[in-house]
């Protein structure tokens, strides 16, 4: 079954994982509505003690989760403006049975994100506006920048957790996602790529941001075999 989620398309693994944390909000007690927007930006509205407030919900199949930064890290697109956070998590990356829904405070999150994004920036390291920037949910003790920040879910137990075989099954009675271009932040990617060059340079911002170089360190070779 694990690896059935796994091998998922990205738009159905997104719509179970949203799916889980719109669930979770409404096991709370909330009715959750989502705000218009593009793509994945998934920023949605609920009712708390008679106040509206704004959420951002985030998906994560590999327990990081990301937020653009933008205006050098001064402001974090659909962070900013909203209460709390709430990021459905698969509970292992190779080998997912649930998926755990974690409720942050936006203020929270947001100082993981700056400390971040500082620790990057002080190692030398390309953080670029309206590109997305991960941080681990889990503890992470390897001492890189991209370490920065990590470890909220090991501060907050989720407020709720769903099998991941009843999710599947659900899923498949229901019409796939469609997913509008603009702006998202999913995993991997926070945004599709569109040419074989936007690929390349997603792969290598990442694989700088995980070994804790320097962006222009990173050197890769694409062959296409015909």
């Amino acid at each position: 079954m694990s690896n059935q989620f796994n091998e998922l398309p990205d738009s159905r693994t997104w719509s179970i994982l949203v799916g889980a944390a719109t669930r979770a909000l409404r096991n709370a007690g909330f009715t959750p509505n989502r705000v218009p927007g593009r793509g994945r930006s998934n920023i949605w509205e609920v009712e708390e003690n008679g106040r509206h407030k704004r959420v951002s919900i985030r998906t994560t199949k590999g327990r990081w989760f990301a937020f653009v930064p933008l205006e050098k890290g001064t402001k974090w697109k659909t962070l900013d403006n909203v209460a709390f956070v709430i990021v459905a998590a698969v509970d292992d990356r190779d080998d997912p049975r649930n998926v755990e829904v974690y409720r942050f405070d936006a203020k929270d999150v947001r100082k993981r994100f700056d400390a971040s994004y500082a620790a990057r920036i002080e190692a030398g390291q390309t953080v670029r506006d309206d590109f997305g920037m991960w941080v681990n949910l889990d503890e992470d003790d390897r001492g890189l920048p991209a370490c920065v920040g990590a470890g909220l879910a090991t501060m907050f137990r989720p407020i709720a957790t769903f099998p991941l075989e009843k999710l599947i099954a659900e899923s498949a009675a229901e019409p796939a996602a469609v997913l509008e271009d603009g702006e998202g932040v999913g995993s991997p990617a926070t945004r599709e790529p569109r040419t074989i060059a936007d690929v390349m340079d997603w792969a290598r911002e990442r694989i700088a941001t995980l070994s804790g170089v320097r962006m222009e360190a990173v050197k890769l070779d694409c062959r296409i075999e015909t």
